[in-house]
């Protein structure tokens, strides 16, 4: 049977070999981004289109989650016609799926990936008297089956499935007809391969750039190497393909206060008439300030004061000088939650950079309702109204960062 698209196509093949081959190395980068969104909490593939999904960009394995790179990986092969060894056929070796890290370029902060080789495509430009490429065949065995050809008997553009990507075995074709034993040396051009990415989850990732690497070392002709080309190779294929991967990411995060928030003045719950009327000294001198938050990240909380206490920030008498200590909490939407997945309701600010409060997001918050809650420390308040008509200030500074 011969392959779906018999169309011939004619090529230029040009091999300069000197009188000793030198083993090179190639390079490729892959790339992904995150860009939040209301719908959006997963990494986009940006890596530039290459190899087959450039020739056949409408086959499911060129869809938006499905991808191709050439791999620089270019040889003259010699297969002979339904040789016993499949090493002497057509033939190639892939990678086991691979768990790798990649890491912040600002901070030690790692996270998990895995990248498995789920296609595999070549040009391969070359026949003998009688026997037809080996590329150009449906009759692909091993570890790959048939996906599609594009070509003639002379020549043909390849694709075929990788079976099982987490443990791939060998793959290997021969030529539809011709004698036993028939020989033919193809120039191998194009070699390139689809790829599933599994990324890790981007919203437990800090905004920034993470960078990882992958090696693969290139065998033939009896070295072994994680991508095998098999017996009769010529040509200086690399010795290495080295895949480097750049994720960036970038969070979104606002934190809107309504006009004249800057001003928080305390009083106690329900007011001061009980209190003026001759009731009991309050317990506490209380304000909620109220704002909306848009995150899609992990963030920090902390404080800076203006006159720090033991264990918070305070507020000074401008008459005496006296400083009443301040409990100062935060509220955030259910999306923003603990390190231990707790909803974060009241709990309490953290004083100083060195140790702020980290929260993660479950669920990209947009525009959703936070609070920070202000109120005296105990026993504070009853020695405030001890002296009426004084006045106690202080700026308490609250932090958002997503970079922390």
């Amino acid at each position: 049977m011969k392959p779906m698209n018999t169309m011939r196509q004619a090529a230029l093949s040009l091999a300069l070999l000197g009188g000793t081959e030198v083993a090179m190395a190639s390079e490729v980068t892959i790339t992904a981004e995150f860009r939040p969104s209301s719908t959006n909490t997963r990494f986009t593939n940006t890596t530039p289109i290459g190899g087959f999904c450039n020739f056949w960009p409408n086959m499911p394995q060129c869809s938006v989650d499905n991808h191709s790179i050439e791999l620089g990986i270019n040889y003259i092969k010699k297969s002979f016609r339904l040789a016993p060894d499949i090493l002497d056929r057509l033939y190639v070796s892939l990678p086991r799926a691979v768990d790798f890290q990649v890491r912040s370029t600002a901070s030690s902060e790692t996270h998990a990936l895995n990248f498995a080789i789920t296609n595999f495509s070549a040009y391969a430009d070359g026949s003998a008297p009688g026997i037809p490429s080996p590329a150009f065949t449906t009759q692909v065995f091993g570890g790959c089956s048939y996906i599609t050809a594009f070509g003639g008997t002379a020549s043909a553009r390849i694709l075929w499935r990788v079976n099982a990507p987490s443990h791939p075995t060998p793959c290997h074709s021969t030529s539809d007809w011709g004698a036993v034993g028939g020989e033919v040396n193809s120039t191998i051009t194009e070699f390139s391969i689809g790829y599933a990415l599994t990324t890790p989850n981007p919203l437990a990732m800090r905004a920034g750039i993470y960078e990882g690497q992958i090696q693969f070392s290139v065998g033939s002709n009896g070295q072994p190497g994680d991508i095998g080309l098999g017996n009769g190779v010529s040509g200086s294929p690399p010795s290495t393909v080295t895949l480097n991967f750049v994720l960036d990411v970038r969070h979104a995060l606002e934190v809107h206060f309504p006009a004249n928030s800057d001003k928080v003045i305390l009083e106690p719950p329900g007011g001061w008439m009980r209190w003026l009327n001759g009731g009991p000294a309050p317990e506490k001198l209380v304000r909620d300030l109220p704002f909306r938050i848009t995150n899609t990240g992990p963030l920090s909380i902390y404080m800076e004061c203006e006159h720090p206490t033991a264990r918070s920030c305070g507020i000074q008498n401008t008459r005496s000088s006296e400083i009443a200590a301040l409990d100062v909490a935060v509220s955030l939407p259910g999306g923003i939650q603990l390190n231990n997945g707790q909803a974060v309701q009241r709990f309490p600010i953290p004083t100083g950079r060195a140790r702020p409060l980290h929260v993660d997001a479950v669920t990209p918050v947009f525009n959703q309702p936070g609070a920070l809650h202000f109120a005296t420390a105990a026993g504070e308040a009853a020695e405030m109204v001890k002296n009426p008509g004084d006045t106690y200030r202080g700026n308490v500074t609250v932090v958002f960062d997503a970079l922390l």
